[in-house]
């Protein structure tokens, strides 16, 4: 695997980025010339990268199928805010492909990860369909993805993850091997069949989605179900879920964007449809506003062990939720408090100590005054 690691804890300017991005295509080049072994297991791409270097992006691709890649990552996230065209899959590279020569090359493919890479649907449908050992899909931010259908007996993906690809309307799944299935973005029409092995759900979006519309279409596979992630926008959509058990649930992840006057506490009822939660994970993205800490139901959580906080601001949003879990939760064995914006996470900024941050460490001071001895309290 080759990688450049980005988290220098400082946000980089363009010039300083430009200068890189050459010395990074100059680097990846040597690597591939002074390369002598048979197979190259693992490509990974990572840099903010665009369709001015499309010819040097489009070497990559082929030198690692040409050596039988089985895991090839190419993700030009951007590291500062310049707007400019996606490296776009090429026409040229994809009728390659199609040909004998090129569709031996990709036998080999297990995973395959495209971050901000403009990709349509033949192009993906391609690999799912002719790559017999493909395990692991995802497609980030792909403009031209228009509609996805991944159907037969054959396929033998276990992980497809579609995330923001604003032009997209339409996903069919019918596919006996997959484990995990995790949908973020805009309205979309979804039909799901015949997944039987199916275990881990994400799904969810912002703006103009309604959660409940996402998880109708599978609302026979939530009780298989051992992780399940949902993201929802409070100003826009409330809380809602069908009222059922999952019975075989462990974790429960939500992502929440809301304001201070939006009640958290309504997630309880989602809560208490998990008999035997083992981990409640909140990603919060909040913005201000002020009021008083609601008094919350109890209700006897006897498996969880780990309740963790990702954006904790400290405020009666989260902090309410909080006691919630260390008054009905016997078994707690840990609780994480993370103060970083769920925003920075992964980015330069996630290093920065900003006000906020250091408002809501100042914060955890108030819930420490709850937590009962037995309970570790980790804050990041």
């Amino acid at each position: 695997m080759w990688d450049i690691n980005t988290k220098t804890g400082k946000k980089p300017n363009e010039s300083e980025i430009e200068k890189k991005r050459s010395k990074y295509i100059n680097w990846v080049d040597k690597v591939l010339e002074l390369h002598r072994g048979r197979y190259i297991n693992e490509f990974r791409i990572h840099f903010d990268l665009g369709d001015n270097q499309k010819s040097y992006i489009t070497n990559w691709i082929y030198t690692a199928l040409a050596n039988g890649v089985q895991k090839l990552e190419l993700n030009f996230d951007r590291f500062v805010g310049i707007i400019w065209k996606e490296y776009r899959f090429p026409v040229e590279c994809y009728n390659t492909l199609k040909s004998p020569h090129g569709l031996s090359i990709i036998k080999s493919l297990r995973s395959l990860s495209l971050k901000n890479v403009d990709v349509n649907t033949e192009i993906v449908e391609f690999f799912i369909y002719n790559c017999p050992h493909l395990e692991r899909l995802s497609v980030f931010c792909s403009k031209t993805l228009l509609s996805l259908k991944v159907a037969g007996s054959s396929i033998q993906l276990k992980h497809l993850d579609i995330n923001c690809c604003c032009s997209i309307k339409e996903v069919e799944i019918s596919a006996p091997s997959l484990l995990s299935f995790k949908y973020h973005g805009q309205q979309i029409k979804l039909h799901v069949q015949n997944l039987p092995l199916l275990l881990d759900v994400s799904i969810g979006g912002r703006y103009d989605v309604q959660l409940r519309n996402l998880i109708d279409p599978i609302i026979l596979y939530l009780p298989q179900l051992e992780t399940l992630e949902l993201l929802l926008d409070l100003k826009k959509d409330r809380i809602q879920f069908p009222h059922f058990e999952l019975p075989k649930l462990r974790h429960l992840i939500f992502k929440v964007i809301a304001s201070d006057h939006h009640n958290l506490l309504d997630s309880t009822q989602i809560i208490k449809a998990c008999p035997f939660l083992h981990k409640f994970t909140l990603k919060l993205i909040c913005g201000g506003g002020k009021r008083e800490l609601r008094e919350f139901p109890k209700c006897p959580l006897e498996h969880l062990k780990v309740v963790e906080f990702i954006g904790f601001v400290g405020r009666p949003i989260d902090l309410e939720l909080a006691f919630y879990f260390l008054e009905n939760a016997p078994m707690l064995e840990k609780m994480i408090v993370n103060p970083t914006s769920l925003s920075s996470v992964g980015s330069y900024f996630e290093f920065e100590d900003g006000e906020s941050k250091q408002a809501a460490r100042k914060r955890v001071k108030q819930l420490k005054k709850r937590v009962p001895q037995w309970v570790q309290l980790v804050v990041c």
